[in-house]
């Protein structure tokens, strides 16, 4: 697993290695100059270059970019650098002087073969403005392949948000990962992130983790002979309604194909026909409704969960104060992991979300970002720029497992957080969240912790979307099913890379 930090945790490493450690700052940029060179190197050896051009700001960051241009020129190649400003600080001075060759006083109208953006490191908030902005659109427009240090100029590195920005080819990140490259647009304007080690040492917690395919070697471990599908778990789905029948088939396929014993759906009784014979490995059991959605009937809701390890609501259902009065009861009388998804959260939100602290339940809470709007009452925008603080905030105060989905999912308890970017475009479309809940309660019904359940759902159905978009070969035409049918592929994945760890 991979660490992911905030800016404010970065600065706070890089003093704690300078200043606890002993670590010199000029010998940190001079190790993030050596390993940008490096990637920049290969890159120019892959592209058959010769030329480079750094644009450099005032900061640490343009002394980076002035380390870097030293370093390549000491290899033989053409280097030339673009200063943006006198004003620079200290160590900035220092790299600068060291470097010998051209220096612009203007943007080259020629082309080079690929341009390093040294200009606003991970300190940089708000919009790029003057020389500096046109500096950034020259480099975009220019033709030329773009390398950024450390973050693309202009990103915030914090909640992936920006006005005027670098669109690089690769980002060599420095020490960790920054939150900023993988929420928001970071993953769209960085694009190849490689992450080096200089040595930056910490001694605090990472914000999060990157969740890596060694991180759920141990979801599938290799079956005993001497076991039976009581072995495995069941897992019961309530779902569905009379305006919304997919979800609950594509949940309950998605949880036959994840390893539980038993997997039970539960419809509401106008639509049960509906599912009769679709699949004859799930059970199917009409549950009580009124006008096409479900009603609580807590006798019929006891009988339906017991022995169950595992319960998911929500998918498909509608807004109904029965489906609230549902999803009440179970919070309040079950005593297994309940995971709760699309129309159980907005049922939440809609007729009081409270009810969540008085749960005997351990409780897999799967929003995306416009539900959690609902459920934390921030406005989307807020959402898309603070998620995982907020789905933090939010999991600490009702004591549950926030799976907020996104192209990076993150997945927290309100203490340990993790990201998941295992994902692809090809998966934004209606149904993959309803084949995420399938595949959430199926690893919670085989004993699987909360916490890892929701992770490795959001990992495997990532890796599942990925296969599926082999077929027709671009990302557009995957629908959700093709993605239940590629579970097996993904799952044996897993089950590689266990034996290899």
């Amino acid at each position: 697993m991979q660490k992911v930090l905030t800016c404010a945790q970065m600065r706070a490493s890089d003093k704690y290695t300078i200043q606890t450690l002993g670590v010199a700052a000029q010998e940190l940029m001079e190790r993030a100059g050596s390993a940008i060179a490096e990637e920049t190197e290969k890159l120019l050896k892959e592209r058959g270059g010769k030329s480079v051009l750094v644009v450099c700001g005032g900061g640490n960051n343009g002394g980076d970019g002035w380390c870097v241009a030293r370093l390549l020129q000491e290899r033989g190649y053409r280097v030339a650098v673009f200063p943006l400003t006198d004003k620079v600080s200290a160590d900035c001075a220092i790299q600068r002087d060291k470097f010998s060759g051209e220096v612009c006083n203007r943007f080259p109208d020629e082309k080079f073969d690929v341009i390093i953006d040294a200009i606003f490191g991970t300190g940089f908030h708000g919009v790029p403005e003057g020389r500096f902005a046109d500096a950034i659109s020259r480099i975009n427009a220019s033709g030329s392949a773009v390398v950024s240090a450390d973050i693309p100029s202009g990103l915030n590195g914090d909640d992936g948000t920006y006005g005027t920005c670098v669109n690089a080819d690769i980002t060599v990140t420095i020490g960790e990962r920054k939150v900023g490259l993988l929420i928001g647009d970071g993953a769209d304007v960085c694009g190849k992130l490689i992450c080096r080690d200089i040595g930056i040492a910490s001694d605090s917690a990472p914000f999060a983790g990157l969740c890596e395919e060694e991180d759920f070697a141990d979801v599938f471990p290799p079956r005993k002979h001497n076991t039976n599908k009581g072995t495995f778990g069941k897992a019961v789905l309530l779902a569905g309604s009379a305006a919304y029948t997919g979800a609950p088939f594509l949940s309950a396929q998605a949880a036959l194909r994840c390893g539980c014993g038993y997997t039970q759906l539960s419809v509401p009784e106008e639509v049960f026909t509906h599912y009769i014979g679709r699949q004859p490995e799930i059970i199917l059991t009409p549950a009580p409704s009124e006008a096409g959605c479900l009603c609580a009937d807590e006798s019929f809701l006891r009988k339906l969960t017991e022995g169950a390890q595992a319960v998911a609501v929500g998918m498909g259902c509608g807004v109904s104060r029965g489906v609230y009065e549902c999803v009440k009861f179970l919070l309040s009388e079950y005593k297994g992991t309940l995971v709760v998804d699309a129309d159980g959260l907005n049922v939440l939100s809609a007729y009081g979300i409270d009810i969540l602290r008085e749960k005997s339940c351990r409780v897999i809470l799967t929003p995306h970002p416009k539900e959690f709007s609902r459920m934390c009452g921030q406005p989307l925008e807020t959402v898309l720029r603070k998620g995982p603080s907020l789905a933090k905030e939010f999991a600490a105060e009702y004591g549950a497992i926030v799976l907020l989905k996104s192209h990076a999912n993150f997945v927290t308890n309100g203490k340990t957080c993790l990201f998941v970017t295992e994902g692809t475009p090809a998966l934004a479309k209606g149904g993959s969240g309803d084949v995420l809940s399938g595949i959430v309660v199926s690893l919670a019904a085989r004993g699987i912790n909360a916490l890892q359940s929701a992770a490795c759902a959001a990992y495997l159905l990532g890796r599942a979307g990925r296969y599926a978009a082999e077929y027709p070969g671009n990302e557009y035409s995957v629908c959700a099913s093709d993605a239940i049918k590629q579970l097996p592929r993904a799952i044996s994945s897993l089950m590689r890379a266990g034996k290899e760890v």
